[in-house]
């Protein structure tokens, strides 16, 4: 199954929002909103499928509580793989659209916390605390006093005591500490915009040159460089201007619009040329770019 997101018209503001009305509503088993609107907290079972999150002004916190799923998650041109397991967190970045897939049903924790107290924090503190969760957001990761106040948090919404919302704020106050603490200990996002070397973006050319005709993914294309995949992803967009989804896909056109007008190879024959799954597949692509179809184009090109 796929869910859309409704975010791109202004319809949500908020996860909280996004949880309660979106798509996501039949599979949200508990929800609690903190009365300052500085944190929500959600209970979700996740059947497989695909699951698009929208660019929320929070960063979004998830703790796996049952389920052993293979997760997919991208954004921002980077793409992480893994396997998910109880006790894992993973970390979405704040205004950031961030789609995931899952290959099986999972049970978790959502925490949301709104990037303006984030904000605060990092304001009053004493030491320059950096302005991102660094590798926080580019992989799981297991940490014991998160994971235990999280699951503390849910047991108090759930409980609806009079004494739950002043647990719920402070418990979000510790997490966003012990957050920001540990982005100090594993290496953080560089302030200024990462880029490729003129050899890595050179090797990364020249490997998606030649094995246009192939399926590759951001990983493989991050193993020439010394960068992981996200910040990959990242560095890749900051030189070119586009994804490398988006990069690779522009050659690929550009490969047929070439073949279509020299040779007399067959157009299913050329979308395997240029590494579409299928003739339909480069008719659709096609189109939407040129704006015209692969048959029609040969044929302009010819008279």
């Amino acid at each position: 199954m796929s869910i859309q997101s409704k975010n791109e018209n202004g319809s949500f503001g908020s996860f909280a929002e996004y949880w309660a009305d979106g798509d996501w509503a039949p599979h949200v088993k508990m929800l609690h909103t903190g009365k300052r609107n500085t944190h929500a907290l959600a209970l979700l079972e996740q059947p497989a499928g695909a699951f698009p999150d929208p660019a929320m002004p929070e960063f979004h916190i998830q703790l796996v509580q049952r389920g052993n799923a293979n997760l997919r998650m991208s954004f921002e041109g980077a793409e992480v793989r893994t396997q998910l397991n109880a006790g894992a967190l993973f970390m979405a970045p704040a205004n950031t659209k961030v789609d995931y897939e899952v290959d099986g049903p999972q049970k978790f924790v959502s925490l949301a916390i709104n990037k303006a107290l984030a904000d605060r924090f990092r304001d009053q503190a004493d030491i320059d605390l950096p302005k991102d969760f660094g590798q926080l957001h580019a992989q799981k990761f297991h940490d014991p006093i998160v994971e235990a106040l999280m699951l503390r948090m849910l047991d108090q919404a759930l409980l609806e005591h009079p004494t739950s919302d002043l647990f719920l704020d402070q418990a979000t106050n510790t997490i966003l500490t012990t957050l920001l603490c540990r982005s100090e200990i594993i290496p953080v996002i560089e302030e200024a915009p990462i880029v490729l070397s003129d050899d890595d973006l050179a090797k990364v050319s020249e490997m998606i040159e030649e094995q246009l005709d192939e399926s590759f993914s951001v990983a493989d294309l991050a193993r020439l460089t010394s960068l992981s995949d996200w910040h990959f992803g990242r560095a890749f967009k900051n030189s070119t201007g586009l994804s490398p989804h988006q990069y690779v896909m522009r050659r690929r056109i550009a490969r047929a619009k070439e073949m279509l007008g020299s040779s007399k190879m067959s157009i299913a024959q050329i979308a395997y040329a240029c590494g579409f799954a299928s003739q339909s597949h480069l008719n659709d692509v096609f189109k939407k770019k040129v704006g015209t179809t692969p048959r029609i184009y040969r044929m302009e090109r010819r008279n």
